[in-house]
Formats: C-alpha cells, structure tokens, sequence
C-alpha cells in the first residue's frame, strides 16, 4: 500500500484518504493495470468497482503538459495534491478529485481519473471566474468544488456554479480532511450507505 502520511504540506487531508483506503483494503484490494491502487470491492455498485481508487503520482513533465492544457498555473496546493496522486476516486465515485488522463480507451483493467482539463477549458461552466480552479465533483448533484486563489480557499458551489458558495473550507488541507471524514460516517463497513435518503453532499 502507498503510504501518503509522511506527505506534506497535505498532512491532514492525505493521512484522512490513507484512513479511508485502509478501512476499505478490509472489503478487497487490487492494482490495475497501470498502477493504480483500489481499495475496497463494491459489487453491489458494479461487478468490478472500489471503494476508494487511489492513482499513481505525476512527474514533472506530465505536470507541465497538464498546466499547458489547462493555459493556467495549477494551484500549488493542488500541484501537492498530484505529485502524491494524480486526482482520487472516493466513496464509490460520490466524490470525484480530479487529474489528468492519458487513455480514453475504457479497457476495463486501467484506472484514470476524469480531466482536469474537461472544468476548466472544455465544460466550464459560464458563471465561473476566470481565476478559479476547478477540481472535484460529487456525483449526487453534480456540484463543483473549486480553489478560489484570491483567498486560498476551497468552495463548493452548484452544478452550473450560479451558487458559487454552498460551503468553504479554509484549505486544501481542510477539505479532504473534513469531507472524507464525514463521508465515511455516512457508509457501513462494506461501503454501502446507512441511509439511502440521507444526501451525501454537504449541508
């Protein structure tokens, strides 16, 4: 198992997704084929899904192509957050970090995560600010959540962003840990939900 804790200055947030990976690494672990690490097998979501899905880090070079298709600088922050993984799939995909992808073939046996690029270029949304970078989404409700660097801040905000500020946390730092903390109290310990009605998004 890839051992995050030692990372900083995402201390808190990665030693929150190295808890949640190991919890779930009692329900099945596996490698894919390009490196990636999945924890915890949830075939009552599909016949061959995780739980958590943690990917290989990226090298400076693929940084720099990222930046390139993204015409922006990444956040520093977040840039912390892809030397240690490229992007995360957590809770059975309810929330989404997002990185670069290298393969749109679908072969079942390689894990990416979705496009940083496909937020801020190719699908971002209108009522955004040209400084925000986007970066994750809860699949409940399709809500964005985003690094505004004129604060530093991480907000989340509706699908389209018109409500840019549902809910703030100080940091990167804060948010993953904060988030993945709460949405693990929200699942048992096969990784099925508690309660079906409950939303898994923030208050």
């Amino acid at each position: 198992m890839v051992d995050l804790r030692n990372r900083k200055p995402l201390g808190r947030g990665l030693d929150a997704v190295m808890e949640a990976a190991s919890q779930a690494a009692a329900f099945g672990t596996a490698p894919s084929e390009n490196g990636a690490q999945m924890f915890g097998h949830v075939p009552h979501i599909a016949p061959e899904a995780y739980f958590h899905i943690i990917f290989p880090p990226l090298d400076a070079r693929e940084l720099a192509d990222l930046e390139r298709s993204l015409h922006c600088s990444i956040p520093e922050s977040y840039r912390n957050l892809l030397v240690v993984t490229n992007g995360l799939h957590l809770f059975g995909g309810k929330l989404t970090l997002d990185g670069l992808r290298t393969d749109y073939s679908r072969k079942p046996g390689i894990r990416l995560p979705f496009d940083l690029s496909d937020p801020n270029v190719h699908e971002r949304p209108r009522a955004a600010d040209p400084t925000w970078f986007l970066f994750g989404f809860y699949s409940e409700d399709g809500s964005q959540a985003y690094i505004d660097p004129a604060d530093g801040r991480v907000y989340r905000g509706n699908r389209n962003l018109t409500q840019p500020r549902l809910n703030h946390w100080e940091s990167l730092d804060d948010y993953l840990e904060q988030e993945i903390r709460r949405m693990a109290s929200l699942f048992d310990d096969r990784g099925r939900l508690r309660e079906k009605s409950k939303p898994t998004t923030p208050n």
